[in-house]
């Protein structure tokens, strides 16, 4: 499979989805952290990730080019989520699949100043209305991790691009 990790940051997931695809994107719109990324990659000896940068509005990739597209803990940081969720579904192939790894709606406002984040979560509706607006199908939401007493909790969300859904 040919993958994109959107948002991929310092690439440590990158770098754990290169282990079984054949080839995986990373892109970020930092280029520190992407020469990090780059970096580690290369103490691993990985060289099936190649390292671009962008945005979540503008991807640097064509049309209908890869299998699976993940944006992990990205969409809160996004001014635009709906834009993002339509713009990795461009990138995916017919058949294809978004995962999104994003935070569950809290009321940690604080993260605002200290990360930059545009939202604080999503509810599963709301994560599921996204997806489903891009012209994904077949999406579920549950959640992935969850601690006693943590104000965070990871939702996990996956939908395909039809088969006969060329853009």
């Amino acid at each position: 499979l040919d993958v994109a990790d959107i948002g991929c940051g310092d690439g440590y997931l990158t770098l754990e989805m290169a282990r079984w695809a054949r080839t995986v994107v990373g892109i970020d719109r930092s280029e520190p952290v992407l020469e990090r990324a780059e970096a580690l990659a290369a103490r691993r000896r990985v060289t099936n990730v190649r390292w671009m940068k962008g945005d979540l509005a503008r991807l640097p990739l064509p049309d209908a080019s890869i299998d699976v597209a993940l944006l992990s803990q990205a969409l809160h940081h996004a001014t635009d989520p709906e834009g993002a969720v339509a713009e990795a579904a461009r990138i995916l192939r017919p058949g294809g699949r978004l995962l999104v790894l994003d935070l569950r709606e809290h009321d940690q406002t604080w993260v605002r100043t200290r990360f930059g984040d545009q939202r604080l979560g999503f509810t599963d509706a709301a994560l599921e209305a996204l997806l489903q607006s891009a012209g994904l199908r077949d999406t579920r939401v549950q959640v992935g991790a969850r601690h006693a007493g943590d104000p965070f909790v990871v939702l996990i969300a996956s939908s395909m691009k039809s088969p006969t859904q060329p853009f």
